[in-house]
């Protein structure tokens, strides 16, 4: 009995020996470690999570939306600065990384506020004048032909229009408010659509009745705008300009305009930030048989309503 009961004994000496050695032999399971890049085209923000020792991903964009993909590809609604970040999970634990990723403004949201101003950007004109505003006769190369002071709309007497705004939406939605149910035109538009109108110190601009309505707008850049002019010698001559590279703002509909109300309704946006917009506008200035055609530009400066 004795001699069982110490071998049972020697036994489990051994055996729990055996597990000590074994266990004090394994390895520790190793921790995870994880690096983050991205490469931003845009809106659009490609991530990359260089990892080790890891089972899952769990990446949070900064905006409110995640995903669970290796090297998941983002794209953001919004310019502004995001920050990103991954949380890898394995065996031996999990690890964190982060990065800040910043989206610059596109000149769509720079005009209509981007998705995160749901009510569209709303725009007046300046009453500072920017470097380039003036009236350029409408040629190839637009050629200046005279400045336009700050001020000019209280100048000429119809200082109210400042006030109009002119709203651009994030869903290409256009409108806009105008404050004294009249807005500028130039006298031909108002006489040959025979609108009642009422004259300012400067005879070529007139103040007519308005009713705003709904309507859409395109915005292309970097495009080539072809407009048939009337020749700046001889008003009862036309011909074919195209200004090459340009940004393009169109309003949509034969009724809604951008600034001043005329017959052409498609526009040069020469300058554009989220605090300044530049636009040429296209009016007719021409006697006979061509007076519904261009023959001029107007350029001035808007900004946003503060």
């Amino acid at each position: 009995m004795k001699k069982t009961t110490l071998s049972m004994i020697r036994f489990t000496a051994i055996a729990v020996l055996a597990l000590v050695m074994f266990s004090c032999g394994e390895d520790p399971v190793p921790a995870p470690t994880v690096q983050l890049f991205s490469s931003v085209d845009g809106y659009v923000v490609a991530f990359t999570a260089t990892a080790t020792n890891t089972d899952s991903y769990a990446w949070e964009f900064g905006d409110g939306t995640v995903s669970t993909d290796q090297n998941p590809v983002h794209t953001y609604d919004q310019s502004g600065t995001y920050t990103a970040k991954v949380t890898v999970t394995g065996k031996g634990g999990s690890a964190v990384a982060s990065e800040d990723v910043t989206i610059a403004a596109s000149k769509l949201e720079m005009l209509t506020g981007g998705p995160g101003m749901a009510n569209g950007k709303a725009w007046v004109f300046s009453p500072s004048a920017s470097d380039g505003d003036g009236i350029f006769k409408a040629n190839a190369e637009l050629e200046f032909e005279d400045p336009i002071p700050d001020g000019i709309l209280g100048l000429i007497g119809i200082v109210s229009e400042y006030e109009d705004e002119f709203i651009f939406k994030h869903d290409l939605g256009y409108t806009h408010d105008v404050k004294n149910d009249s807005s500028v035109t130039d006298i031909i538009f108002a006489m040959l659509n025979q609108i009642e109108f009422r004259p300012t110190v400067e005879d070529v601009i007139v103040l007519a009745p308005f009713t705003p309505i709904a309507t859409t707008f395109m915005f292309t850049e970097d495009t080539d705008l072809t407009l048939t002019v009337v020749d700046q010698e001889d008003d009862e001559a036309t011909s074919e300009v195209t200004w090459s590279n340009v940004d393009v703002l169109e309003i949509a509909g034969d009724v809604e305009f951008l600034g001043i109300r005329d017959f052409t309704r498609k526009y040069m946006i020469l300058d554009i930030s989220v605090d300044k917009m530049q636009i040429g506008m296209f009016i007719a200035t021409s006697e006979g048989s061509n007076m519904a055609v261009p023959k001029h530009m107007i350029i001035m400066t808007l900004k946003p309503k503060v």
